[in-house]
């Protein structure tokens, strides 16, 4: 087995549901970091800051820092940072996605140059209307993900996708995405820790954004089944990960 150095974690249907830890997570973790592994948190979910999401890794029993996690508002914010520093920015999401923006100096205002888009799960027509008009004016359309649901303790619930399709339909523009499985996430990654494609591993349970994102970035992967994937879902899919658990609490790396 290769010996990884790092281990990126996805959140949703891999180390919780919801607010509930996978039974043996915390657990797993533990053993890896015990081993010398190096920890990193990946999510979609624009929801949350990187601070929000370590905090709330904390509370359920799990050691997490800032520095650790990397979650869809901070993509979002990085991004625009790096590419369109000093433009305006009209928001449809939630808290994390403004504590980023104002963490990285970007201004946001309902007349502006870029669109961007989380789960909101707050959204209205007004908020539908006001993104569309900025979009017909020419506005840079960008989204934290398009995932179409998310898990919880009882069930899916619609994600992210649901209210970027919304504004898709409206506009007739795709957005561009800065979520997996765009690699965006581990070029930072790289960037700041200098770590190679055969040392990490990434752990997730949806082929369609995690395992699609492993590929992508060249990393292995190892798809959980406590989430979205179900093991039938292998069959016929384009790539396949290298290992597959019933659960993270299964992971055992030398």
């Amino acid at each position: 087995m290769v010996d990884f150095k790092a281990v990126i974690f996805d959140l949703d249907g891999t180390l919780y549901l919801g607010k509930t830890p996978i039974p043996g997570a915390k657990e797993a973790l533990e053993r890896l970091r015990r081993s010398g592994k190096r920890i990193f948190f990946l999510t979609n979910a624009a929801t949350r800051s990187r601070a929000g999401i370590a905090a709330k890794l904390e509370k359920m029993g799990f050691s997490a820092r800032k520095e650790e996690v990397i979650g869809g508002a901070y993509l979002l914010a990085r991004y625009i940072s790096t590419n369109y520093k000093g433009k305006k920015v009209y928001v449809v999401g939630e808290r994390g996605i403004g504590e980023e923006f104002a963490a990285a100096g970007i201004p946001i205002a309902e007349d502006a140059d870029i669109v961007a888009v989380g789960l909101d799960r707050d959204f209205t027509y007004d908020k539908l209307a006001k993104a569309y008009l900025n979009l017909k004016k020419g506005a840079v359309f960008l989204a934290s993900n398009l995932d179409h649901v998310f898990p919880t303790e009882t069930g899916d619930l619609p994600g992210a996708g649901s209210i970027v399709e919304a504004i898709v339909f409206a506009a007739d523009r795709r957005p561009y995405v800065v979520g997996k499985p765009n690699t965006l996430a581990f070029e930072i990654i790289k960037k700041e820790t200098r770590l190679k494609e055969d040392e990490v591993l990434l752990v997730g349970d949806r082929l369609d954004t995690d395992l699609a994102f492993a590929k992508a970035c060249g990393i292995k992967s190892c798809m959980v089944l406590t989430g979205n994937a179900k093991k039938e879902d292998l069959e016929g899919a384009a790539f396949k990960p290298e290992m597959v658990l019933p659960s993270v609490a299964d992971l055992n790396l030398p």
